[in-house]
């Protein structure tokens, strides 16, 4: 008995690959529901709720109501990334070997711009370590990265840093590779 799975998207081959969407949309607005994560945060609301319900004796911010802000930001990351990554993929995008990492990465597909070789380290920083912390497994010689290095500060396009142990950003920095992962995306449109 054979297994049929119904699609609502038209998959078709094209020049050796599967190719399911061209059309950048699904990813934009993956960015855009990212920009608005930020807009939330610094929304009217939030800030009459830290000037409410924060006692004087903690920082008047976001924080202080449990919003941990640096690790939304980095999950943030993560969802740029993935947005990039789908569409890609649905897109058809060859993978590209990318002459710094020399594997398959978002910089290495879409052009290898200094903010997207940032991305692609952020991303790994946060989707297999411990909310920014690089440790030695981050920086294993089985994994070459783009911008970060052990050690080493690094200031990013961004305006957020990297102190050689740690990434340091917050939601203007989210905005920058949003923006970033924007302009990449809307050639395509």
């Amino acid at each position: 008995m054979a297994l049929r799975i119904q699609t609502s998207r038209k998959i078709r081959w094209e020049g050796g690959l599967f190719v399911t969407d061209r059309n950048p949309g699904r990813a934009l607005d993956v960015v855009r529901r990212i920009e608005v994560m930020c807009d939330f945060v610094e929304s009217e609301g939030v800030r009459e709720a830290v000037n409410k319900y924060v006692p004087v004796t903690m920082p008047f911010d976001p924080g202080s109501l449990g919003f941990d802000i640096p690790l939304w930001v980095g999950l943030g990351i993560v969802g740029l990334w993935a947005a990039l990554d789908a569409f890609g993929e649905r897109g058809g995008l060859p993978d590209q070997q990318c002459s710094r990492c020399g594997k398959s990465c978002i910089a290495g597909r879409f052009g290898g711009q200094r903010s997207l070789q940032e991305l692609e380290d952020l991303r790994h920083l946060y989707a297999h370590n411990y909310a920014g912390d690089a440790d030695d497994q981050y920086f294993d010689l089985r994994w070459r990265r783009h911008v970060l290095a052990r050690g080493v500060v690094v200031p990013l396009l961004s305006g957020g840093r990297f102190d050689g142990e740690r990434v340091h950003l917050d939601l203007p920095q989210l905005r920058f590779y949003a923006r970033a992962a924007r302009d990449v995306l809307q050639r395509f449109v």
